[in-house]
């Protein structure tokens, strides 16, 4: 397993496919910022648009085009006419056995054709926290071919509807995240924080040291070793990709960790801790407050584990 892969793990990642949408201009719809949690994100299937955010330059979405928006950040989806004096009629909604269908085209050609959904994961998720507030990639892209067969598979379901249709357009709309974020991170000439510290070989082997064994009582010297460098040359080479430091991340890595434990398991805090190489529960649960704001077995009843 590499580290990416951990940290989509870590995530508790799933996706989910709402809406379908045949729209025609002139035409504005306002997206709130999201619940905490939630990453939103607009596939562009035929036509165009403009997205809209506040303090932002307006950002053309064409077809092929994924727009994903890793903290659910409000904003507007602008939508011109197709053609000059176009009659638009009211959105109607309707339900065809896999997604929510939303137009506004009256049978007309719509200007832009839409899939539009959601990625949930888990509170405070590391992989989430260090991607930037826009994602923006396109399944037309020569260099990630992987892409358009997801996109078309996904919107054949969400058209066809047959039977299995809605389980089948979830599953997709999860392994649509990695997919997007492999293409992206394809894209970057530079990375920086902890998906740069993941594109260098070696120093990505310590970050998996970290995710495989975090109860190990870590030292510089011992992530510097899982790196194949001196101490000197591990600290100069991790702080030239993140301004955070090897011990710092260690600690986020292993509250990560906690917090899927305490979701998905019956470990007593104790035991959590432990796993996580804290020899004193006090300890694990003050630094467990200090990044979550509540104490562990309050986030644990806050998330559905009694």
């Amino acid at each position: 397993m590499d580290a990416l892969d951990k940290l989509i793990q870590l995530s508790s990642l799933s996706g989910a496919l709402d809406l379908r949408c045949l729209l025609s201009g002139p035409l504005e719809l306002d997206h709130a910022s999201a619940p905490a949690g939630e990453a939103v994100y607009h596939v562009v299937l035929d036509g165009a648009c403009t997205v809209l955010r506040k303090g932002h330059a307006p950002l053309e979405l064409r077809a092929g085009d994924i727009f994903f928006l890793p903290r659910g950040d409000a904003h507007v989806l602008s939508v011109e006419p197709r053609e000059a004096g176009a009659a638009k009629a009211e959105i109607e909604a309707r339900h065809n056995g896999a997604v929510t269908v939303e137009s506004n085209c009256g049978g007309q050609r719509p200007a832009v054709d839409l899939l539009c959904g959601r990625f949930l994961y888990a509170p405070r998720a590391l992989l989430i926290d260090v991607l930037p507030d826009v994602v923006h990639v396109s399944f037309s892209n020569v260099s990630a071919p992987y892409l358009a067969p997801l996109v078309q598979t996904m919107r054949r379901e969400a058209e066809d509807a047959q039977l299995g249709a809605p389980s089948i357009v979830t599953a997709l709309s999860t392994a649509l995240f990695t997919m997007v974020l492999r293409a992206w991170l394809d894209g970057q000439p530079s990375l920086a924080g902890v998906l740069g510290l993941l594109a260098n070989r070696r120093l990505g082997a310590s970050i998996i040291a970290m995710l495989e064994r975090p109860a190990e009582p870590w030292t510089l010297e011992m992530l510097a070793k899982e790196a194949a460098m001196s101490r000197a040359t591990f600290m100069r080479a991790f702080s030239a990709h993140s301004d955070t430091s090897p011990l710092a991340l260690l600690g986020h890595v292993r509250m990560q960790l906690a917090s899927t434990m305490l979701t998905r398991t019956k470990k007593s805090i104790a035991d959590v801790a432990a796993d996580v190489g804290y020899q004193s529960e006090a300890a694990f649960s003050k630094r467990f407050k200090e990044l979550y704001g509540v104490a562990p077995g309050r986030f644990r009843q806050d998330n559905g584990i009694a």
